[in-house]
């Protein structure tokens, strides 16, 4: 397979490009950043399918847009030539194959032309660059031995790679002395939940023992309680008995005191009501008396003057300002508009009278653009006129002069003679020698002619009148003619005149020159009739331009409006309109100097009717300059003087109405004192207040009785035998006591056990943690017996991973190695001679004199030499089922000359075979391949072939 064309649609920085390979090697030359390794995706991709979006790949699409993907253009053994082009649609791009009979193919064709591969595959043994063989100085000798195994083995990458990543899953489940694996993390855990299971086991065989305890701790519960209860009732019985002795002695002495007492009633709160009145009656007494103080004490004063006024001008000060602002504006403006109508005058040189006479009206405007209109196109026509005038004149001077010029070559007068005379000369020469043929030819053929004539011209003259056609009949009358001149002419045979052999002789054979003669004598007359045309034409149109006078209408109306409006006819044309305009401003100014001198007056007398007013209110003579002040401190003395007359009045008035409202009060408080006198029987309030002590007492008696008997009532019936002395009651009670204090702690040590019994029982009962703890061991041991066939099977695959691998070092691998070795030969220039594995499975390079040195003892350059040798020779191995093109990026760059060299041969041999494309950033590897196709990959110029 050969790639003989790429088109590059958009692929990274490379759009609209289009690269032929001519030859077997190909060179892609490129400083960094120039795209080489876009190139070589570029060519994979086509390939194999452009990567994922989120994938660790680059997918190289145009940053500007664009179309993306392109075409590759193959040579393939099998399949012949045919397309590849692949362009942005799914994942992977969207792939057409065109074959060379016209077929088209897709994603399955292509498969079948790449025979199956994909593109790790394709990588790993047809391309590969620096990196991999950089790498090569990192690895241990196993693992330089295992790549090197790889790189002389189809396939076998593919497998290492799973035998790597299956001992890592290995690692991950199970470790013999590990913890962290899961295997060994779930073996820990089975023990533990083993031990646990066992504990619980034992827990269960006391559940029996328990039941029987419970029933008997029931059962003596039972008794406990109903001799509690029986004790219980004792001591309620005994503590009745002691509670009501000490009561029913307090009753008898209770209802004593209360028939010694003669207060029959007294008023509810009375004691109270009457220290309120008391103190309230003396209060009132003295508040009377203070404000009549007060009253007595209040100064005389008379109404301030009236705010009104003042109140209404400060509340339209704003007026004021608004008026005093509005009056030094207009005077300003007044002043502005002055000096400046007065610099326009000045710049116009006239008086204000004579400006203000001026009729600047739109009117009298629009004539006087229309003046200077017809007055520039007036002007303009003179200049024309002129223009032309001298134009003429130029050319009359020029046509002039080309007459002088031509004159100068005119003919001589001979030749003028002689033109004059050839007519009438070539008209008897024609008759001489037509005489002469006559007279050679015979008398008979020359009548023979005659009838000819009469009778051709009878016919053209005969068919013209029946045609109606004036040129056919003067046709006819001229062949009549003509044979009639030839009767008359024609001599008798054997004779011709004298006047005919003369003018034979003079003329016969000079045609040519009188015809030239002829031809120069009337050329020059005929330009000479034209160039004095041409000049009796400007000599006219001269004679009308000059004729011409422009009357100047247009300027007589301009200056007759000038005077009309009332400017003088002198006026610049250039300014007029301008000084319209200025005349137009001083007029419009002088308008409004009179509104603002109006207005002006106005407002001043505004401003004196404000001072009037403002001296009315204040009855005094006020500056217009502090007329708010004067009015605001006016303002305020009046306001003071109102208020404190306001104040004063406002407090007699309230002294007054207070002085009132107490002496009510006080009488109030009279009535209310005796009537509580006369519901008491009291003659005065010291005998009042020595009832309401006896009253007092007396409901305190009845509260205790009514205690008493409630706490009788709620006693109950006493039923302890009479004859109980108060102190065998307490001795009785300590008893009971003391045995109901054992069967309480009986009681509560049986409850205790029994809480903790049944506590156990029904953890026993109720508990499921055995259940899920087994549950969970038989999950447990269900994960690890998932896990353990993994491992098992991991295993087992990473078995028969090793021996398939040692099936391909003894079956394919052999093959592989006999053209390696020639190649590693060539490659070291005969350092060494062979390249084979040991028995420990270890790559060894034998040396010309026999010694054997590992892989991993060889220099780099050596390393790489022996990696490249096992690549090229697994791919030529490969060359009847998967005949694909190699693709090198930089992989020389650490060969020395020599070194560089023997790759360099290598590859031209092996190029015969093989189509290989390298990619370097090294300008000297195009002169040390010199044989090879260079292709720059940074030429920027861009072309589509379809």
């Amino acid at each position: 397979m050969k790639i003989e064309k790429l088109i590059i649609y958009g692929f990274g920085r490379h759009e609209n490009r289009t690269i032929d390979l001519t030859g077997q090697m190909a060179l892609f030359y490129g400083p960094n950043e120039a795209g080489k390794t876009t190139m070589q995706q570029f060519i994979i991709q086509i390939l194999f399918g452009f990567p994922a979006r989120k994938g660790a790949q680059m997918r190289y699409e145009p940053k500007n847009g664009g179309k993306y993907g392109g075409q590759l253009h193959i040579s393939d053994p099998h399949y012949g030539k045919l397309v590849v082009e692949r362009i942005k649609g799914k994942s992977a791009g969207d792939v057409t194959v065109w074959f060379e009979d016209g077929r088209r193919g897709t994603e399955v064709e292509l498969k079948q032309l790449l025979r199956n591969y994909d593109r790790a595959s394709f990588e790993a043994v047809f391309s590969f660059s620096i990196h991999e063989l950089q790498g090569l100085e990192g690895l241990t000798e196993t693992e330089l031995s295992r790549t090197l195994l790889i790189s002389g083995t189809m396939g076998i990458d593919e497998v290492t790679r799973l035998e790597i990543q299956l001992e890592k899953v290995m690692a991950q489940l199970f470790k013999k002395s590990g913890r962290n694996p899961e295997i060994n993390v779930l073996a820990d855990e089975l023990r533990g939940i083993e031990g646990e299971l066992k504990e619980y086991r034992q827990r269960t065989e006391l559940y029996g023992p328990y039941i029987e305890r419970l029933q008997e701790i029931d059962d003596r519960l039972v008794a406990v309680e109903v001799e509690e209860t029986k004790m219980d009732q004792q001591m309620r019985k005994i503590g009745k008995w002691q509670q009501a002795v000490p009561l029913l002695a307090d009753k008898r002495r209770l209802t004593e005191q209360l028939k010694t007492m003669e207060v029959v009633q007294f008023p509810l709160d009375g004691k109270r009501q009457m220290d309120r009145l008391v103190d309230k009656l003396s209060e009132t007494k003295a508040g009377t008396e203070h404000l009549v103080n007060q009253q007595s004490s209040l100064p005389a004063l008379e109404e301030g003057e009236p705010i009104f006024a003042l109140e209404n001008l400060l509340n339209r000060e704003s007026d004021w300002h608004h008026l005093r602002m509005q009056l030094v504006q207009k005077r300003n403006e007044h002043i502005e508009l002055s000096e400046d109508r007065q610099t326009t005058l000045s710049l116009l040189g006239l008086l204000e009278q004579q400006a203000l006479t001026v009729d600047v009206s739109l009117s009298n405007e629009e004539q006087l653009v229309g003046r200077l209109k017809d007055l520039d196109v007036e002007e303009e026509d003179h200049r024309f006129r002129l223009r032309n005038l001298q134009e003429e004149k130029n050319k009359l001077a020029q046509i002039e002069t080309e007459m002088t010029s031509f004159l100068t070559g005119e003919p001589a007068g001979t030749e003028r003679l002689a033109a004059e005379q050839w007519p009438a000369i070539s008209a008897k020469l024609a008759e001489a020698k037509a005489a002469s043929k006559f007279q050679t030819t015979g008398s008979g053929n020359g009548q023979f002619i005659n009838y000819v004539l009469i009778a051709m011209g009878l016919i053209v003259a005969v068919y013209g009148v029946v045609q109606s056609s004036v040129l056919l009949i003067v046709l006819g009358l001229t062949a009549i003619g003509a044979a009639a001149w030839l009767f008359l002419k024609t001599p008798k045979s054997g004779e011709l005149s004298a006047e005919y052999k003369a003018t034979l002789k003079e003329y016969d054979g000079k045609e040519s020159e009188y015809e030239a003669i002829s031809r120069k004598i009337a050329e020059f007359d005929y330009q000479l009739d034209g160039l004095m045309a041409q000049r009796d034409a400007i000599k006219k149109k001269i004679a009308s331009y000059s004729a011409e006078q422009p009357a100047g209408p247009a300027k007589v109306a301009y200056q007759q409006l000038l005077l009309q409006i009332g400017l003088q006819p002198e006026a610049s044309r250039t300014m007029v309109l301008e000084l319209f305009e200025k005349l137009r401003k001083v007029q419009s100014m002088h308008s409004r100097l009179q509104r603002i001198d109006s207005e002006i007056r106005l407002l001043e007398k505004q401003q004196k009717e404000w001072l009037e007013k403002a001296e009315a209110a204040c009855e005094k003579e006020l500056a217009i300059g502090e007329l708010i002040p004067s009015l605001r401190s006016e303002l305020a003395l009046r306001n003071q003087k109102q208020e404190e007359w306001f104040k004063i009045k406002e407090k007699r008035t309230t002294l007054l109405q207070e002085t009132s409202r107490l002496t009510a009060y006080q009488k109030q408080l009279e009535k209310e004192q005796q009537a509580l006198l006369e519901y008491a029987f009291a003659e005065g309030v010291s005998v009042f207040y020595e009832t309401a002590d006896e009253w007092e007492r007396k409901q305190q008696l009845e509260r205790e009785l009514a205690l008493v008997d409630g706490q009788l009532n709620s006693i109950g019936e006493i039923a302890i035998p009479d004859n109980w002395q108060f102190d065998e009651a307490g001795i009785a009670l300590e008893s009971c006591h003391a045995n109901q204090k054992e069967l309480k702690t009986e009681r509560n040590v049986l409850l205790a056990e029994q809480a903790d019994k049944q506590q156990m029982t029904r953890l026993l009962l109720s508990d499921s943690s055995y259940e899920e703890k087994q549950q969970k061991f038989e999950e447990k041991k269900a994960e690890f017996t998932d896990l353990a066939r993994q491992w098992s099977i991991s295993k087992a695959i990473v078995a028969a991973i090793n021996q398939t691998m040692d099936e391909l070092k003894d079956k394919k691998l052999p093959a592989v190695l006999d053209n390696a070795q020639l190649y590693f030969n060539k490659l070291t220039a005969g350092a060494y001679q062979g390249l084979a594995l040991n028995m420990a499975g270890y790559f060894e390079a034998e040396r010309q004199d026999g010694t054997y040195f590992r892989i991993a003892e060889l220099s780099q350059a050596t390393k790489e030499q022996a990696y490249l040798a096992l690549r090229l020779s697994l791919a030529k191995s490969m060359k009847n089922s998967h005949p694909f093109p190699i693709i090198m990026d930089d992989a020389f760059v650490h060969f020395d000359r020599s070194r560089l060299q023997q790759m360099i041969n290598l590859v031209t041999e092996l190029q015969k075979e093989h189509q290989f494309i390298y990619f370097t950033c090294h300008e000297s590897m195009q002169q040390a391949w010199p044989n090879a196709q260079i292709i720059n990959v940074a030429n920027t110029e861009r072309s589509i072939h379809s």
